[in-house]
């Protein structure tokens, strides 16, 4: 019985044996006279019963057995849900466990098991103000990567990813071993191709979108007017020139806050479905993550202002698997040969190739070509030039040559 019960049942006894007349009765209680004699009569009648509540001491309706609780608490404890927020958790429980219950209620209950929240969702600090959405889907992409323990394994991989800035659906995730231009070209090759040509792709100042060699002093009037270097990368030309996609820069992580944003969702998100989808390596991750990406895009992107897409058809023209592939100038020796950070290559070809400047290809697709004279021929790598020592050579390289031309076991280590 509560502390309010109890003095309620007091007033109405004392009332009933005369100690507090009726008016006095109801000041104390807050309640009209009229009442006052009815608990009154019910207390003659019934006793105690008449002042205590019928529901006093029962559950409501919708209340959550001790059962159900415990079970709830030792999900939430265990390796596949430890991870996850609260918000996340309720979708989980409803998916996977077939246990509807409220937020408000899973919060109560995990909090009284000691239980809180991964994520503060309230920011301290300088606040930025909102950029209104692009209208249509396609009109702009924002573009970043990311690098994160993914598996749980200690292994920290770069995710590449685009996110639409008027819906924000994910276009495409790819991950590598370090943030690179392959990663960015993978998930450009998913969004191409599910989508078209975005007009608009705004990234950050990473020397894989923007190149300037010159201090700003040094810029001519021209290069001054372009606010931007005019040299391109590989990433820019493929983009600009032969896609015909603007590049915006981001000056800040804040200008880019949706793809930002992403990251943090991912983080929470991404390694418990992992966990749960039995993928824990990186070549799984990028046969998997279309489906994570469906299912994340059904669940938070938003309509955009203009039904029409902005999305323009990709050019028959452009055959991806050679657009989207990291590509070098070399000059071949007397032997139709070239190096590569101190690895020799041999174009397969019937047609001698001494002295010929030739470009050289590469990508996840493509594996290693050569190109010449508007004709793509394979190319073998001899190993080590003169049992060099291996110059720096980038992740995603080295393990694409392992995969091509050394899954005999023999490891490339590289300086």
């Amino acid at each position: 019985m509560s502390k309010k019960t109890l003095a309620k049942l007091t007033v109405i006894q004392g009332a009933a044996e005369g100690l507090y007349t009726v008016k006095e009765a109801a000041r104390k209680l807050s309640l009209s006279e009229r009442r006052i004699k009815q608990l009154k009569k019910a207390f003659r009648e019934q006793g105690v019963k008449a002042v205590i509540h019928g529901n006093s001491a029962r559950h409501p309706a919708n209340y959550t057995d001790e059962h159900m609780r415990e079970h709830i608490v030792t999900l939430k404890k265990s390796a596949l849900y430890e991870q996850t927020n609260f918000t996340h958790f309720n979708e989980l429980l409803a998916e996977r466990e077939n246990i509807q219950i409220s937020y408000a209620a899973l919060s109560s209950i995990l909090k009284s098991a000691g239980i809180t929240s991964k994520r503060k969702h309230r920011t301290e600090g300088r606040r930025f103000t909102s950029r209104r959405r692009r209208a249509a889907f396609g009109e702009m992409l924002q573009a970043d990567a990311t690098s994160y323990d993914w598996f749980g394994n200690g292994q920290r991989y770069a995710l590449h990813g685009f996110i639409d800035d008027a819906t924000g659906k994910i276009t495409g995730l790819y991950f590598c071993k370090n943030e690179c231009l392959m990663g960015y070209l993978e998930v450009l090759r998913q969004t191409l191709t599910e989508y078209g040509v975005p007009c608009e792709l705004y990234a950050d100042k990473a020397g894989i979108f923007n190149v300037n060699n010159k201090k700003e002093e040094h810029w001519t009037v021209e290069e001054m007017l372009a606010g931007k270097p005019l040299d391109k990368t590989q990433f820019g030309s493929i983009v600009e020139e032969r896609l015909g996609i603007t590049m915006l820069s981001a000056h800040t992580p804040q200008a880019k806050g949706r793809v930002e944003r992403l990251w943090n969702t991912l983080q929470d998100r991404l390694p418990v479905w992992f966990k749960l989808e039995g993928v824990t390596e990186i070549e799984q991750a990028n046969i998997a993550i279309k489906q994570f990406i469906s299912d994340y895009n059904t669940r938070f992107s938003v309509e955009p202002l203009k039904k029409e897409t902005a999305f323009l058809p990709l050019d028959d023209e452009n055959e991806l698997d050679t657009l989207l592939s990291v590509r070098y100038e070399r000059t071949t020796d007397n032997c139709g040969c070239f190096s590569f950070h101190n690895f020799m290559f041999q174009i397969d070809a019937k047609k001698p190739f001494a002295k010929k400047k030739i470009l050289f290809l590469f990508s996840q697709k493509l594996n290693f070509m050569a190109l010449y004279d508007k004709c793509y021929y394979p190319v073998t790598c001899l190993g080590l030039k003169n049992n060099k020592k291996i110059s720096h050579i980038p992740d995603v390289v080295k393990i694409l040559m392992q995969k091509v031309y050394f899954a005999d076991g023999r490891k490339i280590q590289a300086a």
